[in-house]
């Protein structure tokens, strides 16, 4: 079966929290698999540290060594999420910095010629320089290749005016725009990241990511989550 989607070639960003649950990063591999088997598209997928650390670490206060553990947590997920993958389609792992040879180097060229070819682009690393999150590196991978859309699997329902896990009363925005999204102050991506967007015009879908069905959802054309555009 070769069900239509309105997306052809799409980057996929996952939450470091995934990694977490061993059935959920299984279920969403089988997702990404049938995803690609029947609708026929190429799927990049930007993989997150956040189960390693998060910001700052707290009690040392030190960014830049948070920053490296969380480069070096990417690469390891990127590592776990591709022997789930790789059992049913070619795959190829992509590294912003050099970590040879578990992973091969990251170039734009080598990373289109991957998805042209049929295998799962996983890119790693974040953008290769502290100070810079994975959503950075999620937006500048998105203009490189090219995508149609960019999808950004959390553990909320889209993008609220506050955070809803500590705010119940915050205001849910069905679809919002990038200039209204950087005139709010909105933190649900880092604001350098909706500025690239912004300029290249890829929309961006945030949408629960650790509810199962939701990425399928999403490429049958339904209305999950929210959309900036």
């Amino acid at each position: 079966m070769n069900s239509p989607s309105p997306y052809q070639r799409i980057l996929l960003k996952l939450t470091g929290e995934i990694w977490e649950d061993k059935k959920l990063l299984k279920d969403i591999s089988e997702e990404i698999i049938e995803a690609i088997e029947n609708f026929l598209i190429k799927i990049a997928i930007v993989t997150g540290g956040g189960n390693f650390v998060r910001g700052t670490i707290n009690d040392m206060g030190n960014r830049l060594l948070a920053d490296r553990i969380g480069m070096l947590g990417t690469i390891i997920n990127a590592l776990i999420i591709e022997d789930y993958l790789k059992k049913k389609l070619p795959c190829v792992i992509f590294s912003s910095f050099s970590c040879m040879p578990i992973v091969e180097h990251y170039s734009v060229e080598k990373a289109k010629e991957a998805l042209e070819n049929g295998k799962i682009v996983i890119l790693a690393g974040g953008t290769g320089n502290p100070y810079f999150s994975t959503d950075t590196a999620c937006a500048l991978r998105g203009r490189e290749l090219k995508v149609d859309v960019i999808l950004k699997g959390t553990k909320v329902e889209g993008v609220y005016s506050e955070d809803p896990l500590k705010n119940k009363k915050a205001k849910f925005y069905k679809k919002i725009t990038y200039e209204e999204v950087i005139k709010k102050g909105l933190k649900i991506m880092d604001e350098a990241a909706f500025y690239i967007l912004k300029e290249v015009r890829i929309p961006l879908i945030i949408y629960n990511g650790m509810k199962k069905g939701n990425l399928k959802k999403i490429l049958l054309g339904e209305e999950v989550g929210s959309l900036i555009c």
